[in-house]
């Protein structure tokens, strides 16, 4: 008959091997998921295209290029910027919807491609949320209502003097935007809704235009980027009355936003990086690092800041919820204007 210490000899012989069994099929496991994140892991071998639907020289082209030039430091990279124009950037979302989900194609672009465009057009090519990953968020930007001081005259400060303006003055019931479809004119359509006003927009293309129609006494109100107009606000050419942000801009302290108005009005615009669907997480997370890395340098901070952009660095499942809550926030505004672009 066996003694019981023998059994539990042996039963603690068997315990070791199992044991050492479980550590070697843990460590197996653990080198083939270690091999296939490095399989997944971004090819340097290959060149990076950055894609932009707008011309050099623009501040999508600037963020871009501060892209690239993070990826070129931080991972030794080649890195070409194409400048893909037209169709209000949607032919750069159509490349990248077509280029191979591995990550060396990347899109950056202003918010509205991808929230507002499939509101406002009847027939897109591409899905944003079905076709594409967001990265990484690459700056920020506020609006504002400005006024031209040779119109709009008398004591107007508020948003509720330039309602009273309006009221005064039925002719001169427009305000002017960058683009038809843009933040900016559904910006105007959110205040002439909260001013129980029937507004009328004015499109321009892009903002020179607009700026030198406001300048010129031409229209007398227009919301515009605070980038686009700072230089005329500091002369005193101009006068901002509110901004958009969810608290006030840095660049303008003293300009309440809407909220502070009573105004239920926020719209913080943002330029982002994206990647087609289907791209294996490890690279979107290594890209996201490295981006918002970028993004979070005093230099690159910096320079943004000459353009009067922010920049906040968050990781990719947040920039994936601020994404998803932009497309919910201007579904009802679009609808409620009734704007589509016939194509």
């Amino acid at each position: 008959m066996r003694s019981v210490d023998a059994d539990v000899a042996r039963g603690k012989v068997s315990m070791n091997r199992r044991s050492m069994m479980l550590a070697m099929i843990g460590a197996l496991t653990s080198a083939a998921v270690g091999s296939k994140a490095r399989a997944q892991a971004l090819d340097l071998s290959r060149p990076f295209t950055i894609l932009v639907g707008f011309p050099a020289g623009g501040s999508v082209d600037i963020s871009a290029r501060l892209v690239a030039e993070e990826l070129r430091t931080s991972l030794g990279a080649t890195v070409v910027v194409e400048n893909v124009t037209g169709a209000g950037g949607k032919i750069a979302v159509e490349r990248a919807k077509n280029a191979p989900a591995d990550g060396k194609t990347i899109l950056v672009t202003p918010a509205a491609t991808m929230t507002l465009y499939p509101l406002i057009y009847n027939k897109l090519s591409y899905d944003p949320v079905k076709d594409f990953i967001p990265v990484a968020q690459v700056c920020t930007l506020d609006y504002m209502l400005v006024i031209s001081p040779k119109v709009v005259t008398g004591k107007v400060n508020t948003i509720a003097d330039l309602a009273a303006w309006y009221l005064a003055n039925p002719t001169n019931r427009v305000y002017g935007h960058g683009a038809a479809g843009s933040p900016m004119h559904f910006v105007g359509a959110m205040y002439g809704k909260h001013a129980k006003l029937d507004l009328t927009h004015v499109p321009y293309r892009g903002a020179t235009l607009m700026i030198q129609d406001l300048l010129g006494g031409q229209i007398g109100v227009a919301v515009t980027t605070i980038a686009d107009s700072l230089p005329h606000l500091k002369s005193g050419a101009l006068k901002a009355i509110a901004v958009t942000g969810s608290k006030r801009s840095e660049f303008l302290p003293d300009v309440p936003t809407f909220i502070e108005q009573g105004a239920d009005i926020v719209a913080e615009d943002w330029f982002g990086a994206f990647v087609r669907s289907g791209t294996p997480k490890p690279i979107v997370d290594q890209l996201n690092s490295v981006i918002a890395a970028g993004v979070a340098k005093p230099a690159v901070r910096s320079r943004l800041s000459n353009l009067a952009f922010g920049s906040r660095a968050m990781p990719q499942p947040e920039f994936a919820k601020v994404f998803s809550a932009e497309i919910e926030k201007w579904t009802p505004v679009v609808q409620a204007t009734g704007f589509k672009i016939e194509e």
